[in-house]
């Protein structure tokens, strides 16, 4: 059944099952925030108690203008609207890298090595969002912002993996402390 949901969702533009699938997705979240507070010492425990924003894996401007809209921000700004948690687009896919579903795991990896890139605004985002919400970690130097990425489906990691790697890494530069975490809707 789930299958056929995504694929009406995702494929066939059936919008009407965003509301349906973020639900089980706010639900999972909820399990994965139950799970790591009941980790006694868990260095994640406060991260994921305390997501700070919610963002989500970009598509192409040609995949978007195919489609009509991102899944894979629908899902995020269901868990965002649910939980009362700001959602910030962080991320954009300058380049079509192809539907990924026809590709191997090697041919995804290096697919994905540049197709994304982030905000140049990612840093005033980030400290406007969290400084509103008065969740921020900051230490003397550092601020520090836990991000929840959301995607549709999981297949290699290498999307994931490869949008948690740019925005790592522009935090880094911008002197920001980023803890990723992510989720998906399904596994394929």
């Amino acid at each position: 059944m789930m299958r056929e949901w995504i694929g009406q969702f995702k494929y066939r533009g059936n919008e009407k099952y965003g509301s349906l699938l973020g639900e089980i997705m706010n639900r999972a979240y909820q399990a994965m925030r139950c799970e790591f507070a009941s980790l006694k010492h868990s260095r994640f425990k406060r991260s994921l108690w305390s997501v700070d924003v919610v963002t989500c894996v970009p598509v192409s401007e040609k995949r978007l203008t195919e489609r009509g809209f991102n899944q894979a921000r629908i899902l995020a700004e269901e868990i965002a609207r649910r939980n009362k948690l700001p959602f910030l687009s962080l991320l954009s896919r300058p380049q079509d890298t192809g539907k990924q579903s026809f590709k191997s795991k090697k041919e995804r990896m290096n697919t994905m090595n540049n197709a994304f890139s982030v905000d140049p605004n990612m840093t005033n985002l980030l400290k406007s969002s969290i400084l509103k919400a008065e969740s921020q970690c900051v230490t003397k130097e550092k601020l520090s912002v836990t991000v929840l990425l959301v995607d549709d489906i999981y297949t290699t990691g290498s999307t994931l993996q490869a949008c948690a790697r740019v925005l790592r890494e522009k935090a880094l530069e911008q002197g920001i402390h980023l803890t990723i975490f992510c989720l998906t809707l399904a596994r394929s």
